[in-house]
């Protein structure tokens, strides 16, 4: 396969640069690494080098207070990990099914497997979630909890749709992008950095609603283009080119051109949300701090979209070969590992 040629994407959001706490953030990301020996090979911390979790955290809050950065990274490198798991490794449902169990029991405060201690994938998300979730609210944990699940079963299912060869059409495909890229969980835990902490009334908006998923949507599919070298190298059928190509006989440049095109719908429905949000605020007699907590989160979801899009053009994940970015880590974190 030839070099991938990029089209030329619309991104009317301003690149806000870069949190000077980046630094100090990666620092404290590798000691947590090591201490919570998720970084247990060379090739494993070359992974984790070449996907850069501080820039992009950097990019996504770059005011945010140092500690509020280097926690938010870290949660970042460890997500990345799970991702990892199961991208770059042979489709295994039953090793999804084990996996998500580990995982969840955390929210549960149990942390293990009916017969087995949970493993290094389970304690260091049960490490963060301490550290995530205090001060937050009911409705906050509720969101997070439910879309972090989300994204944990969109494993299962491409596991399943994989060995089964029955892959989700576009629209489809399009819905579990959202959750399976991740950002949702990221959004929720950015209010950290940001102070916000939305009230369900608000974070069910139409328009904010409307812009979150936009925003999501945007970010998944702008993914799928730049891993698409990886994807295709690793016969990792999930990507929307790759499923452009399968479904409809699209040439490479087509489903290139048709992704862009779905691109720049996101960013219009996401300006078209935020002339919406001020008038669905008055109408649902959102007022004070919950106003300005909402105006400001409409803001944010707009940085963290340019964010994404700068970001893909400085992690060696999505620029380096596939030979390269494919590394393998040696070995698959078992739950019970």
């Amino acid at each position: 396969m030839g070099v991938l040629e990029l089209p030329t994407f619309f991104m009317p959001f301003r690149d806000e640069g870069v949190n000077p706490a980046a630094d100090e953030a990666e620092a404290a990301m590798w000691a947590w690494l090591e201490s919570s020996a998720l970084v247990p090979t060379p090739a494993a911390r070359r992974r984790v080098e070449r996907t850069r979790p501080a820039l992009m955290y950097a990019r996504w809050c770059p005011q945010a207070a140092p500690e509020v950065l280097a926690l938010l990274t870290q949660y970042l490198a460890w997500a990345f990990i799970v991702d990892d798991q199961f991208d770059i490794q042979a489709p295994d449902p039953r090793r999804c099914l084990d996996t998500i169990s580990a995982l969840d029991a955390v929210f549960d405060h149990t942390g293990r497997l009916a017969d087995q201690p949970p493993g290094r994938l389970a304690t260091a998300f049960a490490d963060l979630w301490q550290r995530l979730s205090p001060g937050r609210s009911t409705g906050w944990r509720q969101a997070f909890r439910s879309e972090v699940r989300a994204w944990w079963w969109t494993y299962y299912r491409e596991a399943v749709g994989t060995i089964s060869g029955h892959l989700p059409p576009l629209e489809e495909y399009r819905v579990h992008r959202r959750d399976g890229v991740a950002l949702y969980m990221f959004m929720d835990i950015s209010e950290i950095a940001s102070g916000c902490d939305l009230a369900p009334g608000v974070r069910h908006l139409p328009a904010l609603r409307n812009l979150r998923d936009a925003a999501e949507e945007h970010m998944g599919l702008y993914n799928d283009i730049h891993s698409l070298p990886s994807d295709e190298a690793a016969s990792y059928p999930y990507n929307v080119v790759l499923l452009l190509e399968r479904h409809h006989q699209f040439t490479r440049p087509q489903a290139l051109q048709t992704v862009n095109d779905m691109l720049t719908t996101c960013i219009h429905r996401m300006l078209a949300a935020e002339q919406q949000l001020p008038a669905e605020l008055a109408a649902s007699q959102v007022t004070g701090q919950a106003h300005s907590d909402a105006l400001r989160t409409a803001t944010d979801y707009t940085r963290y979209v340019r964010a994404n899009f700068d970001y893909h053009y400085q992690a060696p994940r999505y620029t380096s070969p596939p030979e390269q970015a494919l590394e393998n880590t040696g070995e698959i974190l078992l739950p019970h590992q």
